[in-house]
């Protein structure tokens, strides 16, 4: 049995979204809960410093094989042509802090890069981190590990940074996350000076984040193609063993690169992920058909390379639930005789803390 990987991140709501959620919304999403082959299947994973990241987790875990937490920067730094360093690599991203503490991102003149590396490269080393410039991208790296796994900035912003649950001691290093947490307490106080007597620095924060050495994975992975906008997962996947060119971008994919073998491939579809973490609603339901329609689109495109069952891992925060669909033609004569099995998106799309999926309706699929 082939399967072709639907991995989803934003698709499952808190419950208290629900009230915002529109009847033709639900009935769109209840397109991928039907001709399914069993009941919907929760995992829950542990709640910091990645809850709201479990798309990450997963790929993570399927393509590479490794244990948490998943390491990303380097691999980022790789697909954008960065040179493959010794030691770790971490992502340095610049932000603004409003007067509650919350972050926003910023993205940085030459300017404003130039102004900030000329104040903090001492400060970062300081502290053991050897700051790394690729154009307006700004990277760390260092010896000895910083023994700490950190929330991916994109999940922090428009948040406050809360020791408890976006860093977390890498290992049995139980001090590392504090340690870490002073160093960004104490970093962001030298930058806040030096943006104070520099114009040219529009920041007053900053978030170090995705940390780790490069590797290759052994075994290779049998997954044969995957289509991704994340570089993360682009970089896991070629250090995983799929070549190049049987990777492609997810955004506006209706079919998979043309030399990928047959066999399993993943296409992550992010469009939700931006509106689901800020919480806007009304947006998120203007992407979902979109996102439902490239999910049937590639999931027919994957039937020629193989793939008769497609598996839509939808994320939420710290959890996954997964569908698992039979990946037939529904135009053709024998998936109109063969019993399908449908249930709404009312049971699965919304984080109940108690759920218990009840069985699935036979009928027509």
């Amino acid at each position: 049995m082939q399967q072709v990987y639907f991995l989803i991140p934003g698709l499952v709501l808190p419950e208290k979204a629900r009230p915002f959620i529109s009847a033709g919304s639900l009935e769109t999403l209840s397109r991928l809960s039907s001709s399914l082959t069993d009941d919907p299947v929760r995992q829950d994973f542990a709640q910091r410093p990645f809850s709201r990241s479990v798309h990450l987790i997963w790929a993570w875990s399927v393509l590479c094989r490794r244990a948490l937490p998943f390491v990303s920067a380097p691999y980022v730094w790789s697909v954008n042509q960065g040179p493959q360093l010794a030691g770790e690599v971490w992502q340095l991203t610049l932000a603004r802090a409003g007067a509650d503490g919350a972050l926003a991102g910023i993205t940085p003149t030459d300017e404003a890069v130039e102004a900030f590396a000329a104040a903090m490269t001492a400060p970062l080393a300081q502290r053991g981190f050897r700051l790394q410039r690729w154009d307006r991208t700004l990277y760390l790296t260092r010896k000895t590990p910083w023994g700490v796994a950190v929330r991916p900035f994109e999940a922090l912003e428009g948040r406050a940074p809360e020791a408890a649950l976006d860093l977390a001691a890498a290992g049995d290093d139980a001090a590392a996350a504090e340690r870490a947490l002073r160093d960004l307490r104490e970093l962001t106080a030298q930058l806040q000076s030096a943006a104070i007597e520099s114009a040219a620095i529009p920041v007053n924060a900053l978030w170090i984040h995705g940390g780790g050495r490069y590797s290759n994975f052994y075994p290779p992975t049998r997954i044969r193609s995957v289509l991704t906008n994340i570089d993360a997962i682009t970089g896991w996947a070629l250090a995983a063993g799929i070549l190049n060119h049987r990777l492609g971008r997810a955004r506006g994919a209706q079919s998979w690169p043309a030399d990928a073998p047959n066999g399993e491939c993943i296409a992550v579809l992010d469009a939700l992920y931006a509106p689901w973490l800020r919480e806007d609603w009304a947006q998120w339901q203007q992407r979902l058909e979109g996102v439902v329609e490239q999910v049937e689109q590639l999931g027919a495109a994957a039937r020629a390379k193989g793939c008769d069952h497609a598996v839509v891992v939808g994320c939420g925060e710290g959890l996954t639930m997964t569908l698992m669909r039979k990946n037939s033609n529904p135009r053709s004569f024998l998936a109109r005789l063969a019993a399908g099995r449908k249930m709404s998106a009312e049971v699965w799309a919304f984080q109940d803390p108690s759920f218990e999926a009840p069985a699935a309706q036979g009928g027509a699929s």
